[in-house]
């Protein structure tokens, strides 16, 4: 993301010096760069979103993971398994874990998508 802003000033101040080609060719030049910017900005919201919906099923499906092994440490519980019930209890707690950390990257890229969505609509409503 920092880099599109980067590269899209570096183009902008290079085509807009008084020195340098006519200015229809700059202005061709500069809405060239401004489209790339856009075409960049709408293709990293598509590729997070992307992200996002795939981190989400994996958490969902640690989620339902997790609560089939709540089942499991029940069932061993009736059963008077305790070596069943340490183990169901250490792989529930892996799973609920590992789809907390999931989580908090479906909510990042949220967040980032949210940024470049509103970035997006600020450069669009520029021209």
């Amino acid at each position: 993301m920092v880099e599109l802003n980067h590269s899209f000033t570096q183009r902008k101040s290079a085509f807009s010096s008084p020195n340098s080609q006519p200015a229809t060719k700059n202005t061709e030049a500069l809405a060239d760069t401004w489209n790339y910017y856009l075409q960049s900005l709408h293709e990293a919201i598509a590729e997070s979103n992307t992200a996002k919906e795939i981190i989400q099923k994996d958490c969902d499906r640690l989620k339902a993971l997790a609560i089939a092994w709540e089942k499991e440490i029940q069932i061993a519980l009736k059963n008077s398994r305790e070596d069943r019930v340490r183990q169901a209890l250490a792989y529930k707690q892996n799973c609920t874990a590992r789809a907390r950390e999931l989580k908090t990257l479906v909510e990042r890229h949220v967040i980032h998508i949210s940024t470049l969505q509103t970035r997006l609509a600020y450069w669009q409503n520029q021209l």
